[in-house]
């Protein structure tokens, strides 16, 4: 599966033992990606930025998953900004999860509602 968050932390893995790789991504090349990703992006004012829906509701990585990231380097966004201010920078990254231990069913993540 694919999601698309404006961060990533060790908390969404629910395993011991995990491998990924990780690499950059231009704005485009996030923007083709994302298409049919399913968002938890916790950032209210970037996600309507990037026209992804909000949904900060947690979710869980596994095997094969991809995760695109969208984050904000140098600041944070005002509650309704509309664009990204001069001094911060929005960089993109693309993690795929190569290993885990984790169950792999999916219903909780699949049919969430969006906010």
């Amino acid at each position: 599966m694919k999601f698309i968050s404006n961060s990533w932390s060790p908390n969404m893995f629910s395993l011991h033992e995990w491998d990924m790789k990780c690499h950059e991504l231009s704005e485009d090349e996030f923007k083709v990606l994302s298409y049919d990703g399913f968002s938890h992006m916790g950032n209210k004012a970037l996600a309507k930025i990037l026209g992804v829906a909000y949904n900060p509701s947690p979710f869980t990585l596994r095997p094969g998953d991809v995760l695109l990231v969208a984050h904000l380097k140098g600041g944070r966004l005002p509650e309704n900004a509309e664009s990204i201010p001069e001094n911060v920078v929005l960089e993109f990254y693309c993690y795929q999860i190569l290993e885990s231990e984790t169950p792999l069913i999916r219903e909780e993540e699949i049919y969430m509602e969006e906010f």
